[in-house]
C-alpha cells in the first residue's frame, strides 16, 4: 500500500516521496501511523534547521582582514585605494607601457603585465616581428638601403581588450651600432589588420 512521507534534505526543505513503501519486519517505521511518522521527521527538520548558523562577525572580521591582506592575485580580497590610484597614474605617465605594481584581474585594471613571455619563443618572434614593424614605419627615413633592423630583446609587455587587443611593447633596438630603448603600442584589431599608433625611444617617467 503506498503513501506519502515528509522527508528533510541537508538543505532544511522537505522533499515529499510518493509511493514507498516499508518492508514488514525490516524497520520500526511500519509500526507507527503516517501522521505520527510526518510529526516526528517534521520535528527533526525543525532541529536541523535551528543548527543553522550563519555568524555575521566572523565574516566581517573576514572582509575587515582583507583590506589588510590586500594579495593583487585573489580577487576574493578587498581592492587597494592607494595601489590602483598609483596604477593608473602610472598608466597616463606612461601610455600605458609601465607600472610597478598590477592592482590584479578586474574590469578596473584594463592593462595588465605579460609574465613569463620569455617562455614562449614563438610568441617572442612575433612580438619582435611587430616591434620590428614599428621601427619600420616610424623611422625609416633614417634606414639604409638594405639595412635590417635588428631587434635585440623584448624587455616588457604589457597587453589589454577592449574592441581590439593592444600591446604596449617596451624593446631593445640595435640603432646602427648604438642600443636604444624604445616602446611600440601595437593593436590587433577585431577585423585582423595591425594599427601601431605609437613607436618612440622611451620615455622618462
Amino acid at each position: 500500500m503506498g503513501y506519502t512521507t515528509s522527508m528533510p534534505c541537508a538543505c532544511g526543505t522537505k522533499v515529499v516521496e510518493e509511493g514507498e513503501k516499508f518492508m514488514s519486519g525490516t524497520s520500526s517505521a511500519e509500526k507507527e501511523s503516517t501522521p505520527e511518522m510526518t510529526l516526528k521527521l517534521e520535528d527533526e527538520d525543525e532541529n536541523n534547521k535551528n543548527d543553522l548558523k550563519f555568524d555575521d562577525e566572523s565574516r566581517s572580521d573576514g572582509e575587515e582582514k582583507g583590506k589588510e591582506d590586500y594579495d593583487p592575485d585573489d580577487w576574493m580580497t578587498w581592492p587597494n585605494k592607494d595601489v590602483f590610484i598609483k596604477y593608473y597614474q602610472q598608466l597616463r605617465e606612461s601610455d600605458g607601457f609601465e607600472f610597478d605594481e598590477y592592482p590584479g584581474s578586474c574590469l578596473f585594471a584594463p592593462i595588465y603585465p605579460m609574465i613569463g613571455f620569455e617562455k614562449f619563443p614563438e610568441f617572442v618572434d612575433e612580438i619582435k616581428g611587430y616591434a620590428s614593424m614599428a621601427i619600420k614605419k616610424y623611422f625609416h627615413k633614417k634606414r639604409k638601403k638594405g639595412k635590417e633592423y635588428s631587434i635585440k630583446e623584448i624587455v616588457r609587455i604589457n597587453a589589454g581588450r577592449c574592441r581590439d587587443f593592444n600591446y604596449y611593447i617596451t624593446f631593445k633596438f640595435d640603432d646602427y651600432g648604438k642600443e636604444g630603448t624604445f616602446q611600440a603600442k601595437v593593436v590587433k584589431t577585431i577585423e585582423g589588420t595591425i594599427e601601431i599608433p605609437i613607436c618612440r625611444h622611451k620615455r622618462k617617467v
